[in-house]
């Protein structure tokens, strides 16, 4: 039996410098950079990782690696003052990367699933997406903007859809590009008319608690990737709390099961002082 040195189990923790490699202008106010680092191309989809701006801040990202020679990509929105600072990192600068962190989307054998993405939720979805695709597993996706410049990957994704033989749908708040409203408009049109091993979502969390809701009325177990502010991203300083949970390491992926005994999920949030703050929803 191998086992693993206390050295090795922990090398995640420790950060990395990186260079970057390639600067993709994705949307609006959306980036992606492309590095090349070993442990962060091991990382499994719903996975993140905490990226440092020189002199700035921390943020946690999801990880998209792609498959060749190490090279992962984080997609970056503008939020704040760390995400701002990536924004505007270019080609050759240096960023730190610590991770990856926490637990992503279970996979169960599951033969046609339903993901329902919205704004940056599509990163984890996407890598998801790249996962089950070769297992034969019929995959289909709802993405949701609000304009149809905002919408992410929407060509790959599609893509892998037909390639599985699943669907592809697509919904703009303001109708620029398919269906008007929202996504979960349009679970709620497909799931009762459709049969599905699992449903599986990301994006803000209001979108995701009515993603979740439609999926227990149509007795489909769910997963969900939860967004909440990390500074440790490991399970120190608790400040990603839900219920009994941390975030960081008990998640960010959560089941259905889970969730559904946890009064927070889509009506509260915390802020970085930790004081609860309400969820608006659409």
């Amino acid at each position: 039996m191998t086992v693993m040195l206390p050295e090795q189990a922990f090398l995640h923790h420790r950060p990395r410098v990186v260079q970057i490699l390639e600067v993709v202008d994705e949307a609006p106010h959306v980036r992606s950079l492309g590095f090349k680092d070993k442990l962060s191309a091991s990382a499994k989809p719903g996975q993140f990782a905490m990226v440092w701006a020189p002199g700035v801040d921390e943020t946690p990202m999801s990880l998209l690696p792609s498959g060749n020679d190490d090279i992962v990509t984080i997609t970056v929105k503008e939020r704040g003052e760390g995400t701002r600072a990536l924004l505007r990192k270019k080609r050759d600068e240096l960023i730190g990367i610590r991770g990856p962190y926490g637990r992503g989307f279970g996979y169960e054998g599951e033969k046609s699933v339903l993901m329902i993405g919205g704004g940056t939720g599509a990163v984890p979805l996407l890598l998801l997406l790249r996962s089950l695709a070769p297992k034969g597993v019929e995959c289909s996706f709802i993405l949701g903007a609000n304009t149809s410049r905002e919408l992410l990957f929407s060509t790959e994704i599609q893509r892998l859809c037909i390639q599985t033989g699943g669907f592809f749908r697509v919904t703009t708040d303001d109708g620029s590009a398919g269906t008007r409203g929202l996504a979960t408009d349009e679970a709620a049109r497909l799931l009762p008319a459709r049969s599905f091993d699992c449903v599986y979502t990301c994006g803000p969390e209001a979108m995701m608690k009515k993603a979740i809701d439609l999926a227990e009325h149509a007795h489909v177990p769910a997963q969900a990737g939860l967004e909440r502010i990390f500074k440790c991203g490991s399970g120190i300083c608790g400040s990603c709390c839900i219920g009994p949970y941390l975030v960081c390491k008990d998640g960010p992926v959560f089941s259905s099961e889970v969730l559904k005994g946890l009064p927070e999920f889509g009506k509260s949030t915390r802020d970085p002082s930790g004081r609860p703050v309400s969820i608006a929803t659409p």
